[in-house]
This record gives structure tokens, C-alpha cells and sequence, in this order.
């Protein structure tokens, strides 16, 4: 089995919502120990279940809305992160599918990676733009940073649920 996948989740056209995009960039650049695989997922539905399929962790970055000031991010492992769910099944389309839906059909196929991490950064916005916000910009260094050190040392970042905002 395959040791780690980090991928960044959104829409790089959509303002904040690309910050996914951006730590990939930025992670890419940067010498990662061996085992560990940086990925741009994109907008994915289901097909995240192929993406992370193999991997003993997963480091999922993507914007969320957790009413906080934008730019500040927060760590959450899979069981602590309380992500909004859409009934997928009562809209009769698979189009709506997102990171949730996508989470609770591996928990219920049971075949989720024995470690999911969630690292969800508040949003300005998320309107059509090609760029990141300020304060979303501001935070990919330090969020890369938290990634970095994550994959490098999980024997310690694991002892933690939440790291402190940027």
C-alpha cells in the first residue's frame, strides 16, 4: 500500500475555492520525503474514491466554510470534521457530489484510508476569479508548511486533532 496522497480540492477559477490548487503548486515545489504524492484533484465526485484508493493517509485541502475570518485554516481528522451532506439520492442527479458524499460512500463501502486528514481554509470568496484573495494567499505558506511537517513527522501530527489557525 501506497504511503501518502495530499490533494488539493477546487476550482482555481473560482477566487478562494482554488486554494487547493495553490498548496499543490507550492507542495510541488518543495522536497517531500519519498512515499508521498501531491495531487491537483479538481472539482471531483466520486471518482475521489479512485484517487485516494491505496494510500495509508490522505491530506485533503480545500475551502470551507467554517464562519471564521478568511484566510484562517484548521486541521481535522475525518471523525471531527462536520461536513455538510446532500442527499444525492433525492436530487435523482450524481452532478452534486462532493467531498461528503464522496467520504460517506468509502465510510460505507468501507473503504476509506486508515487515515483521513481534512485541512479546510475559510474562504473570502468564492465568485469567478483567477486569483486567490489576500488573505487566503497570505495563508497557503504556513498551511504548507503544516502539510510539510505533517508528512515528514506523522508520528507527532497524528498525536493532535487540530492545529491552531495560521
Amino acid at each position: 500500500m501506497a504511503d501518502t496522497l495530499v490533494l488539493g480540492l477546487g476550482n482555481p477559477f473560482r477566487g478562494d475555492d482554488g486554494v487547493g490548487a495553490a498548496v499543490v503548486a507550492m507542495l510541488q515545489k518543495r522536497h517531500l520525503p519519498g512515499g508521498v504524492t501531491v495531487e491537483d484533484a479538481g472539482t471531483p465526485g466520486l471518482e475521489l474514491l479512485l484517487l485516494w484508493q491505496g494510500y495509508q493517509r490522505v491530506l485533503i485541502v480545500d475551502a470551507a466554510e467554517m464562519g471564521m475570518q478568511p484566510g484562517l485554516w484548521r486541521r481535522f481528522l475525518l471523525e471531527e470534521a462536520d461536513l455538510p451532506f446532500d442527499d444525492v439520492s433525492l436530487q435523482g442527479t450524481l452532478h452534486g457530489v462532493g467531498l461528503a458524499e464522496s467520504l460517506a460512500l468509502a465510510k460505507a463501502l468501507e473503504i476509506l484510508p486508515p487515515v483521513m486528514v481534512i485541512y479546510g481554509v475559510q474562504p473570502a470568496s468564492i465568485g469567478w476569479s483567477a486569483t486567490l484573495s489576500k488573505p487566503v494567499l497570505a495563508a497557503v505558506p504556513a498551511l504548507c508548511d503544516a502539510i510539510s511537517n505533517e508528512v515528514r513527522h506523522p508520528e507527532i501530527q497524528n498525536k493532535f486533532s487540530k492545529l491552531p489557525p495560521n
